[in-house]
């Protein structure tokens, strides 16, 4: 499908996961490049790089989102069935995240029998990402089903 003929929240849901996927590539990125958990949990420059990044997301989802909702007019009855299905691919999807992390963590960490408390600070990024991520893509994905049984 063209840009030009997407519905405003389709538009937005796209440039929505575009932006997810490489706001949560340069966190990573960064996270890595920088030296990881042990040196985030010594640098306050290298943490405050992370929130800036994290936080900054965070505002452009809520500008893309809600500039799209608050517009009446481009916003009809096909599009709130749509956001009312999208979340289950977001829940599923954190859902899926907390798993993998809790498997991982305490398989890693089983001997020593603590998880390292800036793990909390990481689960938490990783899972905002993957929440915005997956309500770009549910919403996408909503668009996608509703066109194929068109």
């Amino acid at each position: 499908m063209r840009c030009e003929t997407m519905a405003p929240l389709q538009k937005r849901a796209l440039y929505g996961l575009i932006f997810g996927v490489v706001w949560a590539i340069a966190i990573a990125a960064v996270f890595i490049l920088k030296g990881g958990a042990d040196v985030f949990n010594q640098d306050q420059g290298f943490r405050l790089i992370i929130d800036g990044l994290w936080i900054g997301g965070l505002l452009v989802f809520l500008i893309l989102f809600t500039t799209v909702i608050r517009k009446r007019g481009q916003f009809d009855e096909r599009d709130k069935l749509i956001m009312e299905k999208a979340p289950r691919v977001q829940w599923l999807a954190v859902i899926f995240s907390l798993v993998a992390w809790i498997i991982a963590l305490s398989e890693i960490y089983h001997a020593e029998g603590q998880i390292p408390i800036i793990f909390l600070y990481i689960i938490f990024i990783s899972v905002l990402s993957v929440s915005m991520i997956a309500q770009s893509a549910g919403i996408l994905l909503g668009y996608w089903r509703m066109e194929r049984d068109a």
